[in-house]
């Protein structure tokens, strides 16, 4: 039998054309967030901004403090807070991008603060570093340790952001020069005798040279600030007030990791704010000027101050850790009360006087980002005058202290960095 064979039929699909039978349009590129390839343009924390190759890191903290400071009551003034609230959320943007000139960089921090029923929100840096420049609200470049191993404030330096213009020079081998105009109105602590400072004319200079090496650092700087009056009609010649100070800090890996000592010295003419002396403690607060008026009001005495500071920090363990500051000053005023004429005298008269603090902070970081710190600080003043006690103008029934007050203060403070 003779099979007959078989006839293969192509059967035609009827259905209805599908998405997966339509034709596919490619999809464009995404492009992914990079991280920054090395420092000095990206390192932790930087990403390159899609679109472009500026690398940019985004940081800040949040921070809460629970706050005592001694005060002393009187019979006709009780306002005084022993305790405060306070909280702070910072935001930092740090934009970094390589050109042929080297790294153009830009910052940017704000913070905001609450404290007492009363909010503040602030630039409190803002600049702009190209070739050696830096324009812009940042440190001031006299600063060399800034006291911050404290949560109190610290007494016999500074470390406060101001608006300048400087250029940098680097040498090699971690040396570098600096030569800035910054804003003297940051720097004025008041004429006494009649007048008060006049508008600015001059920015103050300010110069530094810096060492950093794998022992430390060390740097010493200068400035100079007009005392400028606003006498009229009276001819009496502006003063130039001028500060000198030197700092080193040596890395002690030997004792602990993370170890190390600060030491600074502060001199100023003129140009107290430089040294950063206390004015206020718990019985009465003392005045502090750059220039005197003399009595015939014909010329300005500059007033004249120092301090010197110490500090250790040393680790415990690798997530407890403690910091201790001492520090010790003088303020010579060129007038003062006769204390024999007129008695005890007011608070915040200007006088001669020496002070010191110590303080120590204890640190615990359970958590990465996360610190808890607790710090106690004691500051005293021995002034050569005595004061009334926080007097009202009255003159009456007020107690009188000696010559020597102190206060204590205090702080807890939680702190989450990111």
């Amino acid at each position: 039998m003779v099979s007959t064979p078989r006839r293969s039929v192509r059967i035609r699909d009827r259905r209805a054309p599908t998405t997966a039978d339509l034709p596919v349009r490619a999809a464009a590129p995404v492009e992914y967030v990079r991280t920054c390839p090395n420092a000095p343009i990206g390192g932790t924390g930087f990403f390159v901004i899609p679109g472009t190759e500026t690398c940019l890191q985004i940081s800040g903290y949040v921070r809460a403090e629970y706050r005592f400071g001694e005060n002393l009551d009187t019979a006709t003034d009780r306002s005084q807070d022993d305790i405060n609230f306070f909280a702070r959320g910072r935001i930092a943007l740090d934009a970094r991008t390589a050109t042929e000139y080297g790294t153009l960089r830009s910052f940017i921090a704000v913070h905001a603060n609450r404290t007492d029923g009363v909010g503040v929100a602030e630039l409190d840096q803002g600049f702009i570093q190209f070739a050696g420049l830096t324009a812009g609200r940042i440190t001031s470049f006299f600063s060399f340790f800034g006291g911050n191993l404290m949560s109190g404030g610290a007494a016999g330096v500074t470390d406060p952001s101001v608006e300048l213009l400087a250029y940098t020079a680097t040498f090699g081998s971690g040396f570098s020069a600096t030569v800035a105009v910054e804003n003297g109105r940051a720097r004025r602590n008041g004429i006494a005798g009649g007048p008060v400072y006049g508008g600015q004319e001059l920015p103050d200079l300010v110069a530094n040279l810096n060492v950093a090496q794998g022992w430390g650092s060390a740097q010493i700087m200068g400035a100079i600030h007009q005392v400028r009056h606003n006498v009229a009609g009276v001819a009496v010649d502006d003063e130039l007030g001028w500060a000198i100070g030197a700092g080193v800090n040596v890395r002690l890996p030997m004792i602990a990791a993370g170890d190390a000592l600060w030491l600074q010295a502060t001199y100023a003419d003129g140009a107290t704010s430089y040294v950063g002396a206390p004015t206020t403690v718990t019985e009465f607060g003392v005045g502090i000027n750059d220039a005197y008026l003399n009595a015939a009001g014909t010329s300005l005495s500059t007033t004249e101050a120092w301090s010197i500071m110490a500090a250790f920090r040393h680790f415990w363990t690798p997530t407890i850790w403690q910091d201790i500051q001492g520090s010790y000053g003088e303020v010579d005023a060129p007038a003062v009360p006769a204390v024999a004429a007129v008695g005890p005298v007011l608070t915040g008269t200007n006088a001669d006087y020496t002070w010191w603090q110590l303080g120590t902070r204890l640190n615990w970081r359970p958590v990465s980002g996360l610190t808890f710190s607790a710090d106690v600080v004691y500051t005293e003043i021995d002034a050569d005058v005595t004061f009334r006690s926080y007097n009202d103008g009255t003159l009456v029934a007020l107690p009188v202290t000696n010559d020597d007050g102190s206060r204590w203060e205090g702080r807890l403070r939680i702190q989450r960095d990111f």
